[in-house]
C-alpha cells in the first residue's frame, strides 16, 4: 500500500501508478447489485491499472492530482452536481450508463409515479447539466438499444458522440461457474424436474416485485422470493429454479438476473421493461451466440478505452513566404519545424522573384506533407500591408486538419515542444477555440532575446469557419 504523503487525499489514497479512475457510487464490496457486478469485471479485466473512487468522494483536488489520467464514470448519484463544470472542462473521460441519471429519480417511470405527472427532467436544469456532462464524453457506453435510443430521442446532439451498447458484463469466474452449474443441474432430465419459481425481492419499485408476486398467485405457481442470497447461491438457486418472474414497473436497461437465469435454463416471464429483451445476441435459443457476445464485452470494452486515451487530434500547419531568400529568413527551419508534429503543412507563397518558391515546390515533390501554393498579389499597391492577413487567410483555407497551427517564416519550434503541442491538442480547453502561447523574440541572434515585455501571439485554433485573419 502506498503512503499517505504526497499522494494522499483525505479519504482516498492515491495510487500513483495508476492510469484510470473509475468513479461510482458504490463498488461491488460494498453492494453485490447489478451494475457494481459489471463495474467490477470491466475493473479485474483491465489491462491498465485502475484506481477507484467513491462518487460522495471526489473533489477538486482528487480531479487536480489525477488530471492526467482517464476517468470512467460509472454511477455517479452520490457526486456533487457542481462539480461537473470543471470535469468537462479538464478531464479525458468515458461514462458508462446504467440506467437514466437525466431524471432525478433516474427512472422516467418512477418519476411519473412519484409525481403523478410524466417526466420532464430533460427540460429542467438537472437534465440539462446531465446532458452536458454526457457530451463531454469520448465515448458513451449503454447498457441497452432503447436506453441508448431514448437518450438520443431527448438529447439529439448526444448522437454525435462515439456510442456503443455495451449490455451487462460478466467475470471469468461467473463463466466458470456457469459451466460447472450446468454440468450439475441442467441436464435435459434434471431440467425437466424443475418446479419452483424465483421472484425476486427488491425493496426498488422500479424491480416490480409486486407485479412478480400477482403473477405467480395467479398462475398458482409453485414460487421462492429470494432476497439478499449471496451472488454465488443466487446462480445455484437460479440453476434449479424453473424459471423467473420479473416484471420490472419501469425500464431496466439491461438486467443480468435476466441473462443469468436464460444461461442457466429457466423459463422467462418479463415484460416490455426488461430493455435489452428483443436484442438479437439475446433473443436466440442458440446459447453460444449470448455466451460469445458477453465474454467480447470486456475487450470491447477496453479496447474503446485505449482509443480514447490514445487518440491524436490531427494538427495542420501554415506559413506564408514571398522571397524569403533574399530577406534571410530561416523560412526553411520554420517549415521543417512545423514537419516534426504536424500532418501536413500549408505555405502560401506571393509569388517570390528569388528563388524561394522553386525551392519550397522541389521540397514539396520529397515531402508529402508539404503543401506549396502561389498566390500572387500587386504588391506595390499602396495598402499592401493588408495583404500579410490576407495571405495567411488563404493559407488557413486550405488546411484540413482539426487544429491549426499558425507560424511566420522566421519562427521556429524547439524540438522539444512538439509532444508538448500534440499533448495540448489532445487535451485543448473544452470552452475555447483558440489560444495564445508564449514567444522568446530574439534580436539580431540567438544571443539576444527581448526582454522588454513578453510576447505572446494567437497561435493554436481549432479549424473553424469563423476563425480568420
Amino acid at each position: 500500500m502506498f503512503n499517505s504523503s504526497v499522494f494522499s487525499v483525505p479519504g482516498t489514497v492515491i495510487d500513483p501508478e495508476s492510469k484510470i479512475v473509475f468513479v461510482s457510487d458504490l463498488f461491488a464490496e460494498d453492494y453485490t447489485g447489478g451494475a457494481e457486478l459489471t463495474s467490477q469485471a470491466l475493473i479485474d479485466s483491465s489491462p491498465l491499472r485502475v484506481q477507484r473512487i467513491r462518487s460522495r468522494d471526489l473533489n477538486l483536488e482528487l480531479m487536480e492530482k489525477l488530471h492526467d489520467r482517464f476517468w470512467i464514470f460509472g454511477n455517479f448519484s452520490q457526486m456533487k452536481l457542481d462539480l461537473i463544470p470543471t470535469i468537462v472542462a479538464n478531464l479525458s473521460y468515458s461514462i458508462l450508463e446504467y440506467d437514466y441519471k437525466y431524471c432525478k429519480y433516474r427512472s422516467p417511470q418512477k418519476h411519473e409515479h412519484a409525481e403523478n405527472s410524466p417526466c420532464d427532467c430533460h427540460s429542467q436544469m438537472h437534465g440539462k447539466i446531465i446532458s452536458t456532462f454526457f457530451y463531454g464524453a469520448k465515448h458513451l457506453w449503454w447498457m441497452s438499444e432503447r436506453q441508448m435510443e431514448h437518450y438520443h430521442k431527448l438529447f439529439p446532439f448526444l448522437e454525435e458522440k462515439r456510442n456503443t451498447v455495451l449490455s451487462s458484463v460478466f467475470d471469468d469466474k461467473f463463466f466458470l461457474a456457469l459451466k460447472l452449474l450446468r454440468t450439475r443441474y441442467c441436464t435435459e432430465e434434471k431440467v425437466e424436474s424443475r418446479k419452483k419459481w424465483l421472484v425476486l425481492g427488491s425493496e426498488s419499485w422500479v424491480k416490480g416485485y409486486q407485479n412478480a408476486l400477482e403473477h405467480v398467485k395467479a398462475h398458482m405457481l409453485d414460487y421462492e422470493v429470494v432476497r439478499n442470497v449471496p451472488y454465488d447461491q443466487m446462480l445455484e438457486k437460479l440453476a434449479q429454479s424453473a424459471g423467473l418472474v420479473y416484471l420490472p414497473s419501469g425500464w431496466d436497461t439491461c438486467p443480468r438476473l435476466v441473462i443469468e437465469a436464460k444461461l442457466l435454463g429457466c423459463k422467462l416471464v418479463i415484460n416490455d421493461n426488461v430493455q435489452h429483451a428483443t436484442e438479437e445476441w439475446f433473443d436466440t435459443d442458440d446459447m453460444l451466440t449470448t455466451e460469445s457476445y458477453l465474454f467480447a464485452a470486456r475487450e470491447q470494452f477496453w479496447n474503446g478505452i485505449k482509443s480514447a486515451m490514445e487518440y491524436k487530434p490531427t494538427i495542420s500547419g501554415y506559413t506564408t513566404t514571398k522571397d524569403c531568400i533574399q530577406s534571410k529568413y530561416p523560412w526553411r527551419d520554420s517549415i521543417n519545424s512545423m514537419l516534426g508534429f504536424c500532418d501536413e503543412v500549408v505555405v502560401v507563397d506571393g509569388g517570390s522573384k528569388d528563388g524561394t518558391l522553386e525551392e519550397l515546390q522541389k521540397w514539396s515533390e520529397t515531402e508529402p506533407k508539404l503543401k506549396v501554393h502561389l498566390v500572387e498579389r500587386d504588391w506595390s499597391h499602396p495598402r499592401f500591408a493588408v495583404f500579410d492577413g490576407a495571405q495567411k487567410a488563404e493559407a488557413r483555407k486550405l488546411c484540413t486538419s482539426q487544429f491549426l497551427w499558425q507560424m511566420d517564416a522566421d519562427e521556429v519550434v524547439d524540438s522539444q515542444d512538439f509532444e508538448k503541442i500534440v499533448h495540448l491538442c489532445r487535451n485543448f480547453p473544452k470552452e475555447a477555440d483558440l489560444i495564445s502561447l508564449p514567444v522568446v523574440e530574439f534580436w539580431g541572434g540567438p544571443s539576444k532575446a527581448r526582454m522588454d515585455i513578453n510576447p505572446w501571439k494567437w497561435r493554436l485554433s481549432r479549424n473553424l469557419p469563423h476563425i480568420t485573419h
